[in-house]
């Protein structure tokens, strides 16, 4: 008797839930990438107690009713038909797996109409059961609901966090579809209760705005690129003096789709590095629009990742693209909607204020140029009027901004090996081997002297100034190959480590709280902050100045103006 049978359907599709199906919010994220591929225009997404039933519902082209248990089989899809089909594929959703995957582990309902019906029809699934397709009055478009997720399946219920995690989850999934297709209204309901909703007009910082708030919308900095291979790299980036607790105000939108990718994500991380303070990220968001044969969105089961064939290449521009926006602080026009915060989502569309101050980095050093200090406060502050109001100086900070330039322009313009007083040695594997010969040259340039002991061994006699304190470290030069070629940190050799060094260096050379400064040396400090490149924060993150406002000591005294 034949031991190896085919799987029954509901049981493939179980398993192949298990890949597509991890949470809730797994399901929100197919149906709404189903919802953007029938070109919706507006997408409704409802949650009841966190995780109990899920609700998504587009006005998109809609499902014909002979087409409705079809779309509930596997492997059924109206988007690729040839192979070739499935390497142009610019759609979100292309499996034909969702729709089944969800309706195995769940209660699941899905009605649709076409715009040419009179009226829509529905068809229920309750754990892989289909029942027969009957008639509902509804608008154009399609609803999908799902409720009882994986409660057949206990050990998978019992996985799932609580509600208001997976709800917050939901949340954060909801936002990153909403900035990956701006032009598409998105409303993410919870328990009656809006959370929020984006306008659909197809400006990226307006929907930033809806999500993540205007402090955050206002002070954007742009990024726009293309590379000789044609990949267009758009984007936004906060300055560095904000930032947050957690990674949600970051995304990646590779040709529409919202992807996961831990390299592009640290590539941008490490060019915020020398301005962050520590357990603290940036904001950031980038749509890169790729030809297809630059990667493959095949690469997981979820459409969560896709495969970069020249990722280094791309990571050494994002890098620099990021770093010269934070030197440069050319901001984004500062959004002032005419109308209240409601009807800056809803409502008719509204004009835009630019802030024609804000054009680049010749303004940004002119506002530290016209500093006139006028004194000392608490042996820390200096108290000083500018343009904009009265400003607040952190001496210190101020300070090791300076110094912190100083010392990283003179490591840029000579690296000096310092010997050690005892060679490390080690045993690189072959891989290591081969980069380490072809790259030989070019370690000694960075300051590194490496000597070959024969076999696959070499010993590390000297290391730039700002590794020394790495001199006893385990692995020394497996970590050099890894600064160096291994890792993201190709893109800038050992810049993180000189920058880190130079950063402490300033810290204990920067005037200290409590030191008096005499007028001249007032003036002084605040003319060579001026001539930084990026006078606004210390090499820690920490901000060089506050300015109080007129118009808000006006406030405060009560005065209407």
């Amino acid at each position: 008797m034949s031991k190896i049978h085919l799987l029954d359907p509901i049981v493939a599709n179980q398993i192949a839930a298990g890949e597509v199906v991890e949470r809730p919010a797994s399901v929100v994220k197919e149906l709404v990438e189903n919802s953007v591929d029938a070109g919706s225009a507006r997408i409704h997404v409802e949650v009841e107690s966190g995780i109990a039933r899920v609700r998504v519902r587009d006005d998109g082209s809609g499902i014909e009713r002979e087409d409705l248990p079809m779309a509930l089989m596997r492997h059924t899809t109206s988007k690729i038909r040839r192979l070739e089909d499935l390497e142009a594929a610019t759609t979100l959703g292309f499996r034909g797996e969702a729709l089944a995957a969800i309706s195995s582990v769940s209660e699941l309902r899905l009605a649709s109409r076409p715009s040419e019906a009179p009226v829509g029809h529905q068809i229920w699934v309750r754990y892989g059961d289909v029942a027969p397709v009957e008639p509902v009055a509804m608008g154009v478009g399609t609803e999908v609901e799902v409720s009882h997720i994986f409660a057949q399946h206990p050990a998978r219920l019992k996985g799932l966090k609580t509600p208001a995690r997976e709800f917050g989850v939901i949340q954060e999934t909801v936002q990153q579809l909403a900035l990956s297709q701006p032009e598409i209204q998105f409303h993410l309901i919870h328990d009656g209760r809006t959370v929020f909703q984006t306008a659909g007009r197809g400006h990226r910082p307006e929907a930033i705005m809806a999500v993540f708030g205007r402090d955050v919308a206002s002070q954007l900095l742009p990024i726009d690129y293309e590379t000789e291979s044609g990949i267009r790299i758009e984007g936004f980036v906060a300055p560095a003096h904000i930032h947050r607790a957690n990674r949600v105000g970051q995304g990646f939108y590779v040709n529409g789709r919202w992807v996961s990718h831990w390299g592009l994500r640290s590539v941008v991380e490490e060019a915020f590095r020398p301005n962050l303070p520590d357990r603290r990220y940036p904001y950031f968001w980038f749509w890169l629009t790729m030809p297809a044969n630059e990667l493959d969105p095949n690469a997981h089961p979820a459409k969560a990742e896709v495969r970069i064939y020249r990722e280094q290449a791309l990571k050494a521009v994002l890098f620099r693209l990021v770093r010269d926006a934070l030197v440069k602080t050319s901001p984004s026009p500062r959004i002032e909607p005419n109308a209240s915060s409601a009807e800056a989502v809803v409502g008719a569309p509204q004009s835009w204020a630019f802030d024609e101050s804000l054009t680049g980095p010749s303004v940004l050093h002119s506002q530290y140029r016209q500093l006139v200090p006028l004194g000392q406060w608490q042996g820390k502050y200096i108290l000083a009027q500018g343009a904009e109001g009265l400003c607040l100086i952190d001496q210190h900070a101020a300070h090791e901004r300076i110094y912190f330039e100083r010392f990283r322009r003179l490591g840029q313009e000579v690296r000096l090996a310092q010997p050690l007083l005892v060679p490390v040695a080690e045993t690189l594997t072959g891989q290591e081997w081969g980069w380490f010969t072809t790259h030989e040259e070019e370690i000694r340039t960075w300051g590194f002297e490496v000597e070959r002991l024969g076999g696959n061994t070499v010993a590390v006699r000297a290391v730039p100034t700002a590794f020394h304190d790495l001199a006893s470290h385990q692995g020394l030069f497996r970590l050099v190959l890894e600064l160096m070629g291994g890792s993201d940190m190709s893109l800038h050799p050992v810049s993180w480590a000189e920058e880190a060094h130079y950063a402490m260096a300033a810290c204990k050379a920067a005037i200290k709280a409590n030191r008096p400064l005499s007028y001249p040396e007032m003036v002084a400090l605040l003319e060579d902050m001026a001539r930084t490149e990026d006078p606004r924060g210390c090499p820690h993150g920490r901000p060089t100045m506050i300015v109080l406002t007129l118009e808000e000591v006006d406030r405060r005294f009560g005065r209407s103006g």
